[in-house]
């Protein structure tokens, strides 16, 4: 739901913050108070193509911000796999400049407004001005479809998608294994080439490394004799002085004389041996070491040589010896497909037109049950729009076969409609009249709502050309709808505007020598003042307020049996 929704230099509104329910939202406020531009403002933050136009009379920018919590796992599975971290709150900001420049923002990260479109696709439906509406889009008429037809449905559709997503992944081993005979040839004759030289040079883990710190002693052998040669002196043979190693012993001789008298001495004779007898050893490994240090130009030229190849290869196939190997060992996979194509070819349109009958039987299946369905769906529309006003309309749901498949299946779903005795069926987005398109959606909400997964719902012509029990019945619906989705409605009707479970009241007023917007959360005897104002028109009378707070009072009581 749409919990906070903040507005800066936006037409006529200066700044704004407001926080919305759960439930029924509703928006009123006289004509040319620009009650459309909150609308319109929601239409920005989710992407809809504005210009500079929409900033604010003697300001740099315009700034829209929106707080959602968020419970579609659809929303956070694209937001996750796009590198943006959600809890359960999503952030979206939208900002544009005088240089028409316009900056996107998902919980903080710049983005653009293409992802901002994508996520909102699965967040809010505005219905009054076309762009946004989700049910013009012909895409997303399969999706209500299979929505209604339930659990009997969804797991034919997880295993037909399973299979289906099989034979793509069929066709493009089967493509890429057919190529031009030529271009197979001589991939072949490069991938034996690859194969043979890294065979050749005999790789092993490991090699790199042990060879690089063998040349390093070899290029530093004189150096290296003449340290070990000095540090043995000094611990072990020394012609000038004492050795280290001398010293020591009698060190240890002259606390061997004195260690009886008290423990601490004895402890440090102990220490004393044991140093010598590690220096003994260290002395025997610095011996050894020296003694076979040798310069050896033969065995330094073989190593660089070997290096040398080492690099070579590293530079053509991987970043080390492992990567090197692992190339070596997905070349002689892809030359054993290569050679085996043709073979490996016949095996794959095999497999292929095994899971082609499956899928066919399948979607067959999956057809049977939308028309089934689509009769079941275009009664209970039907019956929703004679309740809402459109006696004479006819719905249907149009199904026809692509004669190929797809993710879906085999079916192209439109929903159609007739308004009108007379007319035609008619493709949704040729339905002429804001307030009419609102009504269809509405009443595709009311069948719909317990499975339809976009949780905000704006209108703002819906009441456009109806009044009375007609203007009741949308009421109605859209309190009934609230109890699953956040409803927003922009109205002039007070039978609409009294089922509201929170009011705004939309007004211009002047200051500092400006027009500005103010939008006011109504509370209790201000829902009555500007109720009796939609009734009674500028003059509001005693009698106007109580019919209001009759109308009121009919409403919330009209409330709670609907949402039992």
């Amino acid at each position: 739901m749409l919990l906070k929704l903040r507005i800066k230099n936006f037409a006529l509104i200066e700044e704004l913050e407001l926080d919305f329910s759960n439930g029924f939202n509703v928006l009123t406020g006289e004509t040319g108070a620009g009650k459309s531009i909150l609308i319109d403002s929601v239409s920005f933050l989710v992407g809809e193509k504005f210009n500079k136009e929409i900033i604010r009379t003697g300001s740099d920018f315009a700034f829209v911000e929106g707080i959602f919590e968020i419970k579609n796992e659809k929303i956070i599975s694209y937001l996750k796999e796009n590198g943006i971290e959600v809890d359960d709150y999503l952030i979206l900001a939208r900002e544009i400049n005088q240089s028409n420049k316009s900056i996107s923002r998902v919980n903080g990260r710049t983005t653009s407004v293409s992802f901002i479109r994508e996520i909102s696709k699965y967040l809010i439906d505005i219905h009054g001005q076309h762009e946004h509406q989700s049910l013009l889009d012909d895409a997303r008429h399969i999706e209500i479809l299979d929505s209604f037809c339930g659990e009997k449905l969804k797991s034919l559709k997880d295993n037909y998608k399973d299979k289906y997503e099989k034979i793509k992944s069929i066709e493009k081993d089967i493509e890429r294994l057919n190529q031009d005979e030529q271009y197979r040839l001589r991939k072949i004759d490069l991938l034996k080439f690859q194969i043979q030289e890294i065979d050749d040079a005999n790789l092993m883990l490991g090699e790199e490394e042990e060879l690089t710190q063998r040349r390093d002693i070899l290029k530093n052998a004189e150096k290296i004799y003449s340290c070990l040669n000095s540090a043995y002196k000094k611990i072990y043979d020394s012609e000038i002085n004492e050795s280290a190693f001398d010293s020591i012993g009698s060190a240890i001789v002259s606390m061997g004389q004195i260690s009886e008298f008290d423990s601490k001495l004895d402890e440090i004779k102990k220490v004393l041996e044991e140093v010598y007898y590690k220096l003994e050893d260290a002395v025997d490994t610095i011996r050894d070491y020296r003694d076979k240090i040798e310069y050896n130009d033969e065995e330094l030229n073989y190593i660089e040589n070997r290096l040398d190849l080492i690099n070579k290869l590293k530079r053509k196939y991987g970043a080390n010896i492992e990567e090197v190997l692992s190339y070596y060992e997905s070349i002689k996979k892809e030359l054993e497909e290569l050679e085996k194509s043709d073979e490996m070819i016949e095996i794959l349109k095999d497999e292929y037109e095994r899971l082609l009958c499956e899928i066919k039987e399948l979607a067959n299946q999956i057809t049977n049950i939308r028309k089934s369905t689509a009769k079941e769906l275009k009664s209970k529309i039907e019956n929703e729009l004679k309740y809402l006003g459109m006696e004479r309309a006819i719905f249907e749901v149009d199904i026809q076969n692509k004669n190929k498949f797809d993710y879906n299946g085999q079916d192209r779903v439109e929903f159609l409609i007739s308004s009108n005795v007379g007319e035609p069926l008619k493709p949704l987005h040729k339905v002429a009249s804001g307030g009419e398109i609102s009504r269809i959606m509405l009443a595709i909400k009311s069948v719909v709502a317990d499975v339809d997964s976009i949780p905000i719902l704006i209108f703002d012509e819906i009441d456009t050309g109806i009044s009375g029990r007609t203007a009741q019945a949308v009421a109605e619906k859209m309190v009934l709808i609230s109890k699953t989705h956040q409803i927003l409605c922009v109205t002039h009707l007070p039978q609409i505007a009294a089922m509201g479970d929170k009011h705004f009241k939309i007004q211009k007023v002047i200051k500092n020598d400006k027009t500005v917007t103010l939008v006011t959360n109504l509370q209790n005897n201000e829902r009555i003042e500007e109720l009796a104002r939609m009734l009674g028109g500028a003059i509001v009378t005693e009698l106007t307020k109580v019919n209001a707070k009759e109308i009121l009072d009919l409403a919330d009581q009209l409330k709670v049996k609907i949402r039992q």
